[in-house]
């Protein structure tokens, strides 16, 4: 059964998407951008010393435990989003429900008060 688009546009909350657009998109830039300017620095060289090393791990599991939180937020958001828009979905398909079976209901009335006199 086709979904009535329309229908379905109009009952998602855009008022709620677009006021949110700006931060989620702002988070996964910043996420692409750190990504990859880590990605560069871990390219630059290793350190000589043992003490170097450990420094520059420990200093690379912090960003990526920085990063992991930032992923996790606008996964987080998304999901949000997502919901809203299952439920959103959800609801309109209970109304076509509804309204297939008050047309149902008419169409058969019709029907029956063209043929019986």
């Amino acid at each position: 059964m086709p979904i009535p688009w329309a229908v379905a546009a109009k009952a998602i909350p855009w008022g709620e998407v677009i006021a949110a657009a700006p931060s989620i998109v702002r988070g996964a830039r910043e996420l692409l951008s750190r990504t990859r300017g880590e990605a560069g620095d871990a390219s630059a060289g290793t350190p000589a010393t043992p003490e170097e090393r450990i420094g520059a791990l420990e200093a690379r599991v912090e960003a990526l435990a920085g990063e992991l939180e930032t992923s996790t937020d606008l996964i987080t958001q998304l999901a949000e989003h997502n919901e809203r828009l299952v439920v959103a979905v959800e609801r309109l398909h209970r109304q076509l429900s509804l309204a297939l079976v008050v047309g149902g209901v008419a169409l058969l009335g019709a029907i029956a008060a063209l043929l019986l006199p």
